[in-house]
């Protein structure tokens, strides 16, 4: 029998002691054994580490990395410094796996010789139902120009099993929200085989407190500048690609103005300025609310921008 290539499990811990236990037993209870589980805790203030080291003590795979605090980013990279697998999964610490979450995707990556497996994502509040059965005759190999266009519609990076040395070239940004956009389209470009599955086996939950509902500047800014990367990226490398990200860029850069002050980066604004006066998009296709911002940004700047700001006023 041939012997079961290890897998790294990577999961950032920050004060997530309410959901840690949910996701480390989905993560125990892998059909898949050949595991190493590394859990970063990012200089968490409540009990996640204590959940942790309990964990650890009954399980010689978990191991337990401290962080001072410094961030998501930092806490992957610190995991996959550490990874010895020969594959890498990331888990968010308030996330759960299906119990064939490693071993679907190892077997598919085994299988087709392939450097990343992409699967599906679904939100736990639709956990109930079925898992679509795991068909291998389902799975398609990306090229690179179809790869590419997946990011930009699925562009998480915890849906997505990798080769752990394609992972070790490419570190996450220091102090960087949005760190998959950042990094995954280099991390893709460098592959030599990509494969699609449709199959789900991974959970999340948009909580009151993640980065998804965090309409910060630095946030917005974040999430703004690692998309422009990308498209920049994409216009010198896939340009068939690029033409696809138009919407998506025009609402970032629609999202940037509407949510940052003008003088917090002034350069990120007068990019997103640029995208919002000569997308060729027709805002007649976008959501009415977008509609609305564009065509009032296009028609008067400083008119925009004091709707804009009395827009955070009243919704603060």
């Amino acid at each position: 029998m041939t012997e079961q290539a290890l897998v790294s499990i990577v999961v950032p811990i920050y004060n997530r002691h309410k959901y840690l236990d949910t996701c480390l037993k989905s993560i125990l209870n892998q059909t898949y054994q050949n595991l190493e589980i590394i859990l970063v805790d990012d200089g968490s203030t409540d009990d996640s580490l204590k959940i942790c080291e309990r964990y650890a003590s009954e399980d010689s795979r978990i191991k337990i990395i401290r962080n001072n605090h410094a961030g998501v980013s930092m806490a992957r990279n610190s995991g996959i410094e550490n990874a010895s697998g020969k594959y890498t999964v990331f888990i968010d610490s308030d996330d759960t796996v299906a119990k064939e979450h490693c071993e679907y995707a190892v077997g598919v990556l085994e299988k087709f010789k392939a450097d990343i497996c992409c699967m599906k994502l679904m939100d736990v509040n639709d956990k109930a139902k079925e898992t679509k059965a795991v068909i291998y005759n389902q799975v398609m190999e990306l090229s690179k120009e179809q790869a590419m266009e997946l990011l930009i519609n699925d562009g998480y990076l915890c849906d997505k099993v990798y080769k752990t040395n394609l992972l070790k070239r490419h570190p996450f940004p220091k102090g960087k929200m949005f760190e998959d956009t950042w990094t995954l389209h280099y991390v893709f470009d460098e592959a030599d085989k990509i494969v699609y599955s449709p199959v789900t086996t991974y959970f999340y939950e948009v909580r009151n407190d993640s980065i998804m509902t965090n309409m910060s500047s630095k946030t917005i800014a974040d999430q703004f500048e690692s998309s422009n990367d990308r498209y920049s990226f994409f216009k010198k490398n896939y340009p068939t690609v690029a033409p696809k990200m138009n919407v998506y860029m025009l609402i970032r850069a629609l999202r940037y103005c509407t949510y940052c002050p003008k003088n917090y980066n002034r350069q990120l604004f007068d990019q997103a300025k640029t995208i919002i006066k000569t997308s060729p998009v027709d805002p007649n296709t976008l959501d009415r609310r977008y509609q609305i911002t564009m065509k009032l940004f296009r028609f008067s700047e400083p008119l925009a921008l004091l709707i804009f700001r009395l827009r955070k006023l009243t919704n603060s």
